[in-house]
């Protein structure tokens, strides 16, 4: 039998990514006037922080499914699924992103929004690392 994961436990420890995805989309919206001076478009950058928000949520369930789990192979599947929707999904949007806007692509806005990737990335693996410590170690 698999280690089941509470999602109380798991939704207490998602709190600083939703407190992330608040403070930046605050942030892109107050400093409008200051992102255009850098030439960064506010409206890819709060596009680009709603679906980093949703696929790190997905990203983060997937993981916090994969730590309950004793099976090897279905842990390994699991950190693996995480991954590729979280990079397929920014992938694509990039994509269709730089199709639909042809030569006005805001690249300041795209370099923005990784930057955004890097920070939900670091905080999720970051708080994933300090559940994985407080589960029990089956031996």
């Amino acid at each position: 039998m698999g280690n089941k994961v509470n999602l109380k436990v798991i939704g207490r420890p998602f709190l600083p990514i939703l407190a992330v995805f608040v403070v930046s989309s605050l942030f892109i919206v107050v400093a409008r006037p200051f992102l255009a001076e850098g030439k960064f478009d506010d409206r890819v950058l709060l596009a680009g922080n709603v679906l980093l928000f949703g696929v790190t949520a997905v990203s983060f369930y997937l993981y916090s499914k994969a730590l309950g789990n004793n099976n090897a192979h279905a842990f390994v599947r699991m950190m693996y699924s995480s991954l590729l929707v979280k990079m397929f999904a920014c992938l694509l949007a990039t994509l269709i992103y730089a199709w639909f806007a042809g030569r006005q692509v805001n690249r300041n806005g795209i370099f923005g929004c990784f930057g955004l990737y890097l920070l939900y990335t670091w905080l999720e693996v970051r708080i994933l690392m300090q559940l994985s410590k407080k589960l029990p170690k089956n031996v």
